[in-house]
């Protein structure tokens, strides 16, 4: 039997157990209900959540454990003055560093680069699109190939005997 771990719901503040309840790890050594974090997450709007799931990539991409007060003001202004989407954002990261394979070094620990590539990661990701929306279409065009049963026997080894002296043959 396994020891009670009891812990704390993050957002509920009641004390369970992680053997016995389900749950949720919301950030290192922290906790919650499974129900009370769905909770949490329906409270949020699309957009906040789309700007967590950009904060959260751009943490993983730079090794970062928080996001610099220069990436959000990045951020900030390429959603005001460009109208760029948090999502579009981060697609347009994971197509250029992960994608394109272009080097984290030359970012120097900012998102600058976003606003020359955007259009670009659009296209990639709009012809993405186009060739899943036609793939789709091909179902049944490829022809079935027939089935053609041959019946091989059974090998058979041809053992040469081997060759005997012949004395009449000999060469004086």
């Amino acid at each position: 039997m396994a020891a009670a771990r009891l812990v704390k719901c993050k957002y509920c503040g009641i004390q369970f157990d992680r053997n016995k309840e389900p749950f949720i790890e919301v950030s290192a050594r922290r906790y919650a209900h499974k129900e009370c974090a769905d909770k949490y997450q329906q409270s949020f709007s699309q957009d906040e959540l789309d700007y967590m799931e950009l904060e959260k990539y751009i943490k993983k991409l730079f090794n970062i454990n928080v996001v610099s007060a220069r990436i959000k003001k990045q951020i900030k202004d390429y959603k005001q003055e460009y109208g760029f989407t948090f999502t579009g954002m981060q697609k347009t990261l994971y197509w250029w560093f992960e994608v394109k394979r272009n080097s984290i070094d030359q970012a120097n620990e900012g998102i600058g680069i976003v606003p020359y590539v955007y259009k670009e990661a659009h296209d990639y990701y709009y012809r993405l699109y186009l060739a899943k929306m036609a793939n789709e279409d091909i179902t049944d065009t490829i022809p079935k190939a027939e089935v053609q049963e041959i019946e091989i026997g059974i090998p058979q080894v041809y053992i040469n005997p081997p060759k005997l002296f012949n004395f009449g043959d000999e060469k004086r």
